[in-house]
Parts: structure tokens; sequence; C-alpha cells
């Protein structure tokens, strides 16, 4: 019986030890506020550019320059987790994006720029009223200080073309930088040929803070990055249907239109192939002739079949029956007859 009363006080004693357990794992993970950090000295949004069509039509890019100080007192944390910035709708409500300090130079702390980039489908309306907001983290603070700036026309840029919201962007940045080189008393940028460019140090900031900085505004870099255009090309007859037109009612329009009637041919496309054919022979029979070899006119017709299928005057279907033959060609040429 003694037993008995031993092992259930040991239950009750486990039973009333797990409340308090979980009490102290819950205490231990909460983050304790105790005191808020210290505030900075200069906490400010100092100018805002916003660029459109920077990357693909119709984006947007809206890059501002703050300043996060302390003469006294900066908290050992770094910026990126003390505070961060958000972009309100015209509404002052609904949150379009939110980026945080690049920690860089001095934990982020003192001058920086940043951006938002929004693709056309989420880009927010140009000219807009929207709001640009820098707050401490509520992780960290139980009074988070906060500043807002509302952009304004003059904020955005009035350009139209890629090149141009390019240019504009990279001007801002150089600029920016020229005041960050001051205040970080680090050097940023570098004289060239081509300009005033960021070095490594500037490039490495940039490129941390607005990510694809380098394909947006690839001026203000040694080592540009473009986007490579890969949309399928068309191709047309336009051309040689212009020539056509040109030439009708001239002795060369009568001669074709006679040569279109004798070999019952529809259209000109399949004429002038087979003109493109013939000149291409003709080198052909030229190269056999003159200097025994067919080398030269296999490089002299592939500038001829290039260039008519470039302006209509030879359909690719052809272009690529041909192209097939001469690389054939081409290795019978370098292996040789081994026979």
């Amino acid at each position: 019986m003694c037993r008995r009363n031993q092992i259930q006080t040991k239950i009750y004693r486990r039973l009333l030890a797990l409340p308090l357990a979980v009490v102290l794992v819950l205490g231990a993970s909460s983050p304790v506020l105790a005191v808020d950090p210290a505030s900075p000295t200069t906490f400010t949004i100092d100018s805002v550019q916003a660029v459109t069509n920077v990357s693909v039509t119709d984006d947007v890019l809206i890059a501002f320059k703050y300043t996060i100080a302390y003469t006294s007192g900066q908290p050992t944390t770094p910026a990126n987790k003390l505070f961060h910035f958000r972009l309100m709708d015209d509404d002052g409500v609904t949150q379009l994006g939110a980026v945080e300090p690049y920690a860089y130079n001095n934990s982020g702390y003192d001058m920086g720029y940043s951006a938002f980039y929004f693709d056309p489908l989420s880009a927010p309306d140009w000219e807009s009223s929207l709001v640009l907001i820098m707050a401490g983290n509520p992780q960290y603070w139980e009074t988070p200080p906060e500043i807002s700036y509302t952009l304004v026309t003059t904020d955005y840029s009035q350009l139209e073309t890629k090149t141009e919201n390019q240019q504009l962007l990279g001007d801002w940045i150089i600029t920016v930088c020229q005041e960050l080189e001051v205040d970080w008393s680090v050097k940023l940028l570098t004289e060239t040929v081509q300009g005033t460019i960021l070095n490594d140090t500037g490039a490495a900031y940039g490129k941390g803070t607005i990510p694809g900085l380098q394909t947006l505004a690839p001026q203000i870099f040694s080592v540009k990055t473009q986007t490579i255009n890969t949309d399928r090309r068309g191709w047309t007859t336009a051309m040689a249907d212009s020539w056509g037109a040109q030439w009708e009612g001239t002795m060369v329009g009568d001669a074709l239109d006679g040569l279109q009637e004798l070999f019952s041919l529809d259209n000109w496309i399949i004429l002038t192939s087979l003109i493109t054919l013939i000149i291409c022979i003709g080198f052909f029979v030229w190269g056999f002739a003159w200097i025994s070899d067919n080398q030269a006119a296999m490089v002299a017709n592939s500038h001829v079949l290039a260039g008519a299928t470039a302006l209509g005057l030879l359909h690719p279907a052809a272009l690529a029956v041909i192209v097939l033959i001469y690389g054939l060609a081409t290795g019978y040429i370098v292996i040789g007859d081994k026979s």
C-alpha cells in the first residue's frame, strides 16, 4: 500500500511540473522588449526617383535615398534587423512591397539607397501618391520610430524610352554615391573614358541593395549586362513585293513577268528563288572553270543566300535545304576522300 502511494505521488509531481515547463519554454522563445533601442539622431527619407521601362515595357522601379544615423549609442544590432521600408498604395493602407536596409557599410547605418521593383502586372499606377514608410521593426521596438514620404509628380520620370530611363536611374545613383562617398569616407566611383561609373565597392553595394541593378542601369558598370532579345523573327516577302511594284512597267519588270509566264509561276518568291539559285550555280561554274576549286564559290554563295533570304527573295525552307547540302559538302572537304 505504501509503495502504491509513492508511485501516485511521483505521477502527481510530474503532472504539476508539465505546465511549468511549457511556460518556461514559451517564455524563453519570446523576445523580451525590456528597453527600446536608442532612436536614430537622423532618420530621414532624403530623395526619391521613380522610373519606368527600365527592364521591360511598363515595369516600375522606385528608388530612394535614406539616412539612419547615430551620433552616439548606435545599436550593435544591424540596421536590416531594426528597420525596414514599406511602400503603400495611395490609400495609405494597402502594402505594395517591403525591403530592408542593405547592411554593407557600418552595419547598414548612415546614408544608403534602396528600391522597390514591380513588373508590369504588379506595377502601381504611374504618378500616383504612393506612401514610402521607414519604420522600426516591431520585433525590437515597443514604440518603433516611423516617418513617411508621399511621392509627388516631380519624383516620377517624364521620359519614355528604356535607354532614357536607364540613363536617368544611373545618373541618380551616381549622384547619390557621391554623397555616400563623403558620408562613408569610402570610394565608390571611378572616372573612365565612358564617364563616371561604379568601382568594385560601389558595384558590390549597388547590386546588393538593388538586385538586378546591372541590368537596370548597365551604363554605370564597367561590365555591362543587357537582356538579349530572343523574340522569334518573322519572315515576309515585303521587300520582294515592293521591288516587284517598283519594277512594274519597266524593262526589268516586263522581263520578270515574261519569265513568270514562261515557267507558269504564280508568285514572285518562286521566280526570285530560281534566279538566286542560278546565281549560286554560276559561282560554282566560275570556280571550277577558273581556279579549279569550289571553296571560293561556297563563301560567295553564303553571302548571296543570306542576303536573298533577308530581302525576301529566297524562301527560308530553300535556304535550310541548301545549308544542309553545304554542311555535307564542307564535311567532305574537311575530311577528304580517304579511300
